[in-house]
């Protein structure tokens, strides 16, 4: 019975009129998603109208982070910068840019103040790609920020895959001299001075280094060394007028500091020290003049406050002298000059208690530069000595 019934199946599929099975006509292809090589040669041949329109479709179909990349630089190049970072903020959220195109993503965070971002983005880059380049702008971010850590340890990174770089070298002796760090500044600052004698710049930090370490005597040279390459810079000669009246050289320090002044009339720094120098010399009503100067625009200046009060220590007007000098151990709590001024001043006032805690608190303070120098010396190699 079956087979009847699929003879019949069959006579009947090839009777005339039999409804036959039709086969289905294939359906035509899916058009092939655009090609980022052909894309490239077209904005190569200036058809760059035709290439954003192919990038936009395989953007659309399948949010491919390497066509976001092309049409940023596309745009990069039509100068339409905004388009461009849009762009390259959707490719990165996809993952890792290019080394080009992360810092350029980099810098436009930190122009539209969205500095976690830029700092995200370099560290990426940084570490990707072990960029010297980046590393050095996630300093000065985070040099803007305030964290001079951060920076110093970006920067040592940066040296130790660029070890005789001078721009990396230069930026973490200026970081290091800003955080008042001058073990590390002294690091590089010495060979620095060496590899470029001619450049009065490392010959000045150099000289800063070593008055934040403590050896002021040892400043003196890189400092003169500094002014005879490039004469005329203010910061040096008021840099040079505060070592050598630290050293008590006013005759000397003078001329260096009314230099300054001739240059930048205004500056607080050298009005003040040039009141310490004319004090120095005798010369006090002058420096009087100078000390209220400098005090007038800035009244916690530790200087000028200092300068003041050994001037009203001649004028045996002890009191005053006495309220001058605190403030200026205030606005610079490690020097010991205005201890050993204030237990002076005391005696003068005849109340021994007040002088010998001031001379104690001298001879401590002389101690913790002793101290601090003899480290840095331990960790540099720097020789030489203070003197007082």
């Amino acid at each position: 019975m079956r087979a009847a019934i699929a003879t019949l199946a069959l006579l009947l599929l090839a009777a005339p009129g039999a409804p036959r099975a039709t086969v289905p006509s294939p359906r035509p292809a899916a058009p092939r998603p655009p090609d980022l090589k052909a894309i490239a040669a077209l904005i190569e041949r200036g058809d760059t109208a035709a290439a954003e329109r192919q990038l936009q479709r395989l953007i659309a179909s399948s949010g491919d982070p390497a066509a976001r990349q092309l049409l940023a630089r596309l745009r990069f190049e039509q100068k339409r910068d905004a388009e461009a970072v849009a762009e390259l903020r959707k490719a990165a959220l996809a993952g890792p840019l290019p080394r080009d195109l992360g810092l350029r993503l980099a810098a436009a965070e930190i122009a539209d103040g969205h500095p976690a971002l830029a700092e995200q983005q370099l560290r990426a880059v940084a570490e990707r790609y072990r960029s010297v380049q980046a590393l050095m702008e996630l300093a000065r971010l985070q040099t803007r920020q305030k964290d001079g850590p951060g920076a110093l340890s970006s920067l040592e990174k940066a040296r130790a895959l660029a070890p005789n770089s001078e721009a990396v070298l230069n930026a973490l002796a200026q970081v290091s001299l800003a955080a008042r760090a001058p073990v590390p500044a002294l690091q590089v600052l010495e060979p620095l001075a060496r590899m470029c004698p001619s450049v009065a710049q490392y010959h000045y930090m150099l000289g800063v280094a070593l008055m934040q370490a403590g050896d002021v005597q040892a400043s003196t040279a890189p400092l003169r060394e500094a002014d005879w390459l490039e004469p005329n810079r203010p910061f040096t000669l008021i840099a040079l007028g505060l070592v050598l009246n630290t050293q008590k050289e006013y005759g000397e320090a003078k001329p260096y500091l009314v230099r300054s002044l001739d240059l930048e009339p205004d500056n607080v720094e050298a009005v003040a020290a040039l009141a310490e120098s004319e004090d120095g010399l005798g010369e006090l009503e002058a420096a009087e003049t100078h000390a209220l100067r400098a005090l007038a625009r800035a009244p916690d200046h530790a200087i000028a406050n200092l300068a003041l009060g050994m001037v009203r220590m001649k004028q045996e007007r002890y009191e005053e002298a006495c309220a001058a000098l605190e403030k200026a151990l205030r606005a610079d709590p490690a020097s010991p000059k205005a201890p050993y001024q204030l237990s002076l001043a005391w005696s003068r006032r005849g109340d021994e208690v007040q002088a010998k805690k001031y001379l104690d608190l001298y001879r401590q303070k002389v101690r913790e530069i002793d101290m601090r120098l003899e480290q840095v010396r331990a960790e540099t190699g720097l020789s030489g000595g203070m003197k007082r």
